[in-house]
């Protein structure tokens, strides 16, 4: 079913007039392309105009910028603690103290720019410096704790709005969002103690227990009443996803649930059996991803035990598609041994169609046998640069970004969290260009037309109408620099 379905998208693609371009005007789309690299200025003006296609590795919570969840805090006037700077919108748990204050009193209190420019700094990395002894990517992951209800009040379409409208004015058509996880199927606490079992069938490599233990947990898990559960999850989903009139002639969105890493074995199994039971049949939801910090004690302790839970997850739901964030990870976040078999596993046994981050692709044990299986299976990279500068400290003299494209790799251009990292789609393209000067605008384009072809939508139709979309997009774009914005960048 699979190589059908890859044979369908290569004629599909190959059906698309002028996906590749003409020699003549590719070598002159390079040309100009090449003389606009040694200005950010002249490359946002070229990238913001290229069609992008889709965003595929895409956290909601942290791509809308604070500055929206500020504006949804003062609106209500919520709680607001002057100490921790935590957001509430009801009154509820709060101590009558000092420390909590109303929005609007503390702002009268600090000024409004003032009180502004601190919230934004605790909700971004916006002027960020290590000096203040933070480290980036405790700084980067600690974001998401601060959000707090500030996430569920921007979830009731305002969000979801503004980032399709943020993407359409990036030339983004497509965007595959990381949601939330599904709050239905928590086993009960009498089935805490098998956590020891997990782990310890784990260590001793016992897959069949693990996987028998995993089936019985599963048939406990998925109750009638959960079941149900999930249902209503997914018609609420489709109902605010209707009501918002996401999906139009400019922009599609689907959706992706994840599971916690750093929980425990058993609250992981259920995020992950309830995931994959929302998404076997649902077009909305095409996908499961697994977030938090890869590099965290629990994360690390589990990866190869969560690996096995995917890979008994994959069987008995083989039609749901899994990315993966794997090697996350950077020279001293980590000891040795915890670089070497992340994106592997994730590949191997995990069965990731997609790859997220993988920037420690070099410290992996025999690597050049992953590129090769990589390759054959044609499991994508999604590339998030400025996330990996940030947070890894990544530069293009240590980003695998250059490996991954010899090897042929599918590679998709992403931001991961936009918001929280105060960049841009357009951005990554840029500083891609400034710092990878051998990539071409063939590969630019290239980049753009797989964020389609290996996104996660279900139907072939959907897929086509956003592969027509995107390569009626790039004509537009090819002819109008070609016929008049070159002139603006003459030598």
């Amino acid at each position: 079913m699979k190589n059908v379905y890859s044979k369908i998208l290569f004629f599909l693609v190959l059906s698309l007039p002028g996906i590749l371009i003409s020699q003549s005007n590719a070598s002159r789309i390079d040309s100009l392309l090449n003389r606009l690299r040694t200005n950010e200025a002249a490359l946002r003006i070229f990238f913001s105009a290229m069609p992008k296609g889709g965003d595929l590795h895409h956290h909601y919570s942290g791509s809308i910028y604070a500055e929206k969840y500020i504006e949804k805090a003062k609106s209500a006037n919520a709680w607001v603690n002057a100490v921790t700077l935590e957001i509430k919108f009801d009154s509820s748990g709060i101590l009558k103290d000092k420390e909590w204050q109303k929005f609007l009193t503390l702002e009268k209190e600090l000024g409004e720019y003032n009180f502004q420019q601190i919230l934004l700094k605790h909700f971004s990395s916006k002027d960020y410096s290590r000096s203040d002894g933070i480290t980036s990517y405790d700084d980067f992951f600690e974001t998401f704790n601060r959000f707090g209800s500030s996430k569920n009040q921007i979830s009731n379409g305002s969000g979801l709005l503004w980032i399709k409208q943020n993407a359409i004015q990036q030339n983004v058509s497509y965007i595959e969002t990381m949601l939330e996880t599904i709050p239905c199927g928590t086993l009960p606490e009498r089935f805490n103690h098998l956590n020891d079992s997990l782990l310890l069938y784990q260590a001793s490599n016992d897959t069949t227990k693990l996987f028998n233990l995993f089936n019985t947990l599963k048939n406990n898990l998925l109750s009638a009443n959960n079941k149900i559960c999930i249902q209503n999850y997914l018609k609420g989903l489709e109902k605010e996803h209707l009501r918002l009139q996401i999906d139009d002639s400019l922009f599609t969105l689907r959706y992706q649930t994840y599971v916690l890493r750093i929980l425990p074995p058993i609250q992981v199994l259920s995020q992950m059996i309830t995931s994959f039971e929302a998404a076997k049949e649902d077009t909305l939801l095409v996908g499961i991803n697994m977030v938090a910090p890869e590099h965290h004690p629990i994360a690390l302790r589990d990866y190869r035990l969560h690996m096995r839970m995917f890979q008994y997850c994959a069987k008995t739901w083989p039609k749901v598609s899994v990315s993966l964030h794997a090697g996350e990870l950077s020279e001293g976040l980590v000891s040795p041994e915890n670089m070497r078999f992340h994106i592997k596993e994730a590949v191997d046994i995990g069965g990731a169609k997609r790859i997220g981050h993988g920037t420690a692709l070099a410290y992996e044990q025999d690597v050049l046998s992953l590129i090769e299986r990589m390759r054959a299976k044609k499991t994508v990279i999604e590339i998030n640069y400025h996330s990996n500068r940030f947070i890894l400290g990544s530069t293009h003299k240590n980003h695998p970004l250059y490996l991954y494209h010899k090897a042929k790799i599918p590679i998709v251009i992403c931001t991961d969290d936009a918001g929280v990292l105060r960049t841009d789609h357009n951005g990554e393209f840029i500083q891609i260009a400034l710092d990878f000067p051998n990539f071409t605008y063939t590969d630019f384009k290239e980049f753009a037309f797989n964020s389609i072809i290996h996104s996660f939508i279900k139907g072939v139709e959907v897929r086509s109408k956003l592969l027509e979309k995107l390569q009626r997009d790039f004509t537009l774009f090819e002819n109008d620099f070609l016929n008049r914005h070159q002139n603006i960048f003459k030598n």
